[in-house]
C-alpha cells in the first residue's frame, strides 16, 4: 500500500446513478491499491436472495422476515489485480447474479425499505473498520460512515446521466427510457425519510456533467491530495 495515505482511512463517495461513483472510486482504489466497496451490492444481493425465496422485492414485511437468516458476508476481490469486493448471502455467492434483469428491476424496491437499510449499516461498518477502502453509495458520508476522512459527492445533470446509462445498456434501451426510470429512482432516493440522497455537510461536491472520466478522476485526486496536505501527509502518487 502506498505510504502516502494512512491505512485506517476510508474514502466515501456518494451520488445519484450514473454520476461516475463506481468508475471514479475504482480509479482511486487502483491508485491506492485499496479495495473498492460498492455498497449497492448489498441491496442487490438481498434482492436476489428474496427472488430466490419467491419473495416480491416490494413486499417490505416479507423481505424483512428474510433478514435474520440472510447472513451477508463480503468476499475479498477475486484475482491479483481485482479491487472490487464480492458478496455472499445465506452462504451462497451472489456476485454473479447482481446484474440479472430481475435484480435490476427490484433493487430500488428493496433499497428504499428502512429496515433493510438499518440492517445493512453494521455490515458496512465492519468492512470499513479495517480501513484501506473506497466506499461508494448514496448515504455513505451522511449515515454509514460520517467519520470518513475524505468525502466526495458526485453530481451530473439528469440528461447526461441518462445518456451515460443508455450507452452502458446498449441499443435495448433508449435515453428517454433510461431518463424516466432514473428520474423515478432519483425522486425515491432524495425524498425517502430514511437516509435520503444528500451531500454530507463536509463533502466536496464534484459536478461531472462537462468532465470526461479522466478529468473527473483528476479532480477527485485533487480532493484526496488536499485532505492529505491538511494532515501533512504525502501527495497521492499519480
Amino acid at each position: 500500500m502506498p505510504p502516502s495515505v494512512p491505512e485506517h482511512w476510508c474514502i466515501a463517495i456518494d451520488g445519484p446513478a450514473a454520476s461516475g461513483k463506481t468508475e471514479i472510486g475504482g480509479a482511486i482504489a487502483r491508485r491506492l491499491r485499496w479495495r473498492l466497496f460498492d455498497t449497492g451490492i448489498l441491496y442487490r444481493a438481498l434482492t436476489w436472495h428474496a427472488i430466490e425465496h419467491d419473495v416480491e422485492p416490494g413486499d417490505a414485511e416479507a423481505v424483512s422476515a428474510l433478514l435474520p437468516a440472510a447472513s451477508l458476508r463480503l468476499r475479498e476481490p477475486d484475482g491479483a489485480d481485482a479491487i472490487e469486493v464480492g458478496i455472499e448471502v445465506g452462504g451462497r455467492d451472489a456476485t454473479p447474479h447482481l446484474r440479472e434483469a430481475a435484480v435490476e428491476a427490484g433493487v430500488s424496491l428493496v433499497a428504499r425499505q428502512p429496515r433493510v437499510r438499518a440492517h445493512l449499516i453494521p455490515v458496512q461498518h465492519d468492512a470499513a473498520g479495517r480501513g484501506g477502502l473506497v466506499v461508494v453509495g448514496r448515504d455513505i458520508g451522511t449515515v454509514v460512515l460520517p467519520e470518513a476522512q475524505i468525502k466526495i459527492f458526485l453530481t451530473a445533470t439528469a440528461e447526461v446521466r441518462a445518456r451515460r446509462r443508455a450507452q452502458q445498456a446498449g441499443p435495448a434501451r433508449t435515453s428517454l427510457q433510461v431518463y424516466e426510470a432514473q428520474r423515478r429512482r432519483d425522486a425515491h432516493d432524495m425524498e425517502r425519510a430514511e437516509s435520503p440522497l444528500v451531500p454530507a455537510a463536509d463533502a466536496v461536491e464534484i459536478d461531472t456533467t462537462d468532465l470526461t472520466l479522466e478529468q473527473s478522476v483528476a479532480r477527485a485526486i485533487e480532493v484526496v491530495d488536499q485532505a492529505l496536505a491538511a494532515t501533512h501527509q504525502q501527495r497521492l502518487p499519480i
